[in-house]
């Protein structure tokens, strides 16, 4: 039986508690690993442990489910959404949710539920195509317009003067006209972290990861890049991932 690693997205320490539980007691396939009691702390958790399932509350305080899901860009895992409220049926299922459960949550339609999610993915591989490969460029604005680069040709990429700068091989830069937080979301999912406020880094130009010093990195322009003390358990999961992929 395959583990799914799960996200719990609920804003009532008792309701996390009491799924929490249900699913130990009764889905053994089941990996929590993460518990958010709010919107923003859900779209952190899910960029940082890619998650195949998340049991996503509807009403989350300032945020909604719905707001959590339009945060996350080409989302690659399933929702089911826990509420007390049954007129968000319609937009859950918008919304492309594999299951939609009222509170109290009944025993036998929460496992009937992540028993669709092992479904799913026995169907998506048995029946997998192949997918159609990435534009090998991305178009990053400048001052003159656009410039189309590859993305896998970036060594990493510096904050400088409020506006990201790529750095390319042979100590080319280039200076855009968007902040390092901007690109940081553009080439999410294409091998590149932040590792600290003024740094991102391409997995795929990494020389070496030291760990003394409090942790740096030397690039394939041997450039050293700090790793930041508060990136540093974001950074050490992507680099697992990143390297279980190769």
């Amino acid at each position: 039986m395959k583990t799914l690693r799960t996200i719990i997205i609920e804003d009532e320490p008792s309701g996390m508690e009491n799924m929490r539980l249900k699913l130990q007691q009764n889905c053994p396939e089941i990996e929590i690993v993460a518990e958010c009691l709010n919107g923003e702390d859900a779209i952190r958790q899910i960029r940082r442990h890619l998650p195949e399932l998340i049991f996503l509350d509807i009403m989350l305080g300032d945020m909604t489910g719905f707001d959590v899901l339009k945060a996350i860009r080409n989302p690659t895992f399933e929702v089911i959404f826990t509420t007390s409220f049954d007129e968000y049926a319609i937009q859950a299922i918008k919304s492309n949710a594999l299951d939609y459960l009222l509170k109290p949550i009944d025993i036998d339609e929460l496992i009937e539920a992540v028993s669709k999610m092992q479904l799913k993915l026995m169907e998506k591989s048995t029946t997998q195509t192949p997918v159609a490969p990435r534009p090998t460029k991305i178009g990053f604005p400048i001052s003159t317009g656009q410039q189309f680069i590859d993305p896998q040709s970036i060594i990493y990429i510096s904050a400088e003067d409020n506006v990201a700068v790529l750095h390319l091989p042979a100590r080319e830069k280039i200076k855009l006209t968007k902040s390092l937080g901007w690109v940081e979301e553009l080439l999410e999912g294409h091998g590149f972290c932040r590792v600290h406020h003024s740094y991102v880094i391409n997995f795929n130009h990494m020389s070496e990861y030291v760990r003394q010093d409090g942790g740096y990195l030397i690039m394939s322009d041997k450039k050293l890049i700090s790793v930041a003390r508060r990136k540093k358990d974001d950074f050490l999961s992507k680099m697992e991932a990143w390297e279980g992929s190769k």
